[in-house]
């Protein structure tokens, strides 16, 4: 009777049944190890990730904290830094930065750039230097004139017409 309903072929798929059930519950099994140790490590990370921008935090204010004591104990850093930043926007390079800043005059062809006035304007063999004056504030100038009024000639504008216009120099 087995033979004629096929019982070996019914016991051998159910043996394979069995097995396939088996191998599934170990793969659910190390799936929920997997999603276990995933979420360790998310954990850990996340941990590391707020140590990580606490020091963050820590050494910002640490370095705010130097740079207002450099204000303080040097009142021209500020007006160096700044200066710096200006003589970058206008199109000065690193190393010419440094010139400027040392006080030494520098040659310069190329453009410059006002972004008070959003032009450019070419400058063909100028001299360039930054100059203090009485009260030690820092001044760029071209070819001996204030950079703004060097800038209000280049584009052709008068003092009369910066002036309705609002622009400072």
């Amino acid at each position: 009777m087995n033979s004629l309903l096929g019982g070996n072929k019914v016991n051998r798929l159910e043996k394979e049944i069995a097995q396939l059930h088996r191998e599934v519950e170990d793969l659910n099994d190390q799936i929920e190890r997997l999603n276990t140790d995933m979420q360790k490590l998310k954990d850990n990370h996340a941990r590391e990730l707020n140590r990580t921008s606490e020091q963050h935090q820590q050494e910002v204010s640490n370095l705010k904290c130097i740079i207002d004591k450099a204000y303080r104990w040097f009142p021209s850093f500020k007006r160096f830094l700044n200066m710096e930043r200006e003589c970058q926007e206008y199109g000065f390079n690193a190393e010419q930065t440094d010139k400027l800043l040392y006080g030494q005059t520098i040659n310069y062809s190329g453009w410059l750039h006002s972004n008070e006035y959003r032009r450019n304007a070419l400058a063909n063999n100028v001299t360039a230097q930054v100059i203090r004056d009485e009260k030690q504030n820092l001044f760029l100038h071209i070819n001996e004139t204030p950079i703004a009024q060097w800038f209000m000639e280049q584009i052709g504008l008068s003092q009369k017409e910066t002036q309705k216009k609002g622009i400072r120099h």
